[in-house]
């Protein structure tokens, strides 16, 4: 029998919990958006993603990331990342944008195309966070499999700048 009380338990662990990111979708061939509501200010996100190598672990496929230079309001950086049997080394360019930050390849041998968004738009109650990435490594993967997994891990990227920002 379904009480007063678990039902305001229910309720309660409901209210507290987690936002959760939306499915992955794959936008072209290769380009892999997701995005969450976050119970916070613009600001506040923009702030918890504005060092660069902060925002790199946000991902758990990220092994390493080096500052290489500064360039104006930009960051180069040397970037890590699991790969099928070894990892994949590329450096990007990581710039502030109006609504977020972007980061375009510069230099690799492992990629065809690294490129990734996050775009921060202020809502009532919060702020949604979009991140799209762009990757193209030079794997021998049909490009769905590849696009699986960053999608795999995009979810996981917002999931835990959720629990950074909010403590959830």
């Amino acid at each position: 029998m379904v009480t007063l009380l678990t039902l305001a338990s229910l309720y309660v662990g409901l209210a507290f919990a987690a936002p959760e990111p939306s499915e992955p979708v794959t936008v072209g061939n290769s380009t892999v958006t997701t995005e969450v509501l976050i119970q916070a200010d613009a600001a506040s996100i923009r702030a918890a993603l504005a060092d660069p190598l902060t925002a790199c672990r946000l991902s758990g496929d990220v092994l390493s990331a080096t500052v290489l230079a500064k360039e104006g309001d930009c960051s180069i950086l040397r970037v890590t990342t699991r790969g099928l049997s070894a990892p994949l080394t590329y450096t990007t360019r990581r710039c502030p944008t109006a609504d977020g930050f972007r980061e375009t390849l510069v230099t690799t041998e492992d990629f065809d195309n690294q490129t990734s968004s996050w775009k921060l738009t202020p809502v009532s109650g919060g702020t949604v966070v979009t991140l799209a990435v762009r990757s193209e490594p030079r794997l021998p993967l049909p490009q769905r499999m590849i696009n699986a997994a960053v999608g795999s891990s995009a979810v996981q990227t917002l999931r835990n700048l959720v629990h950074r920002v909010t403590g959830r």
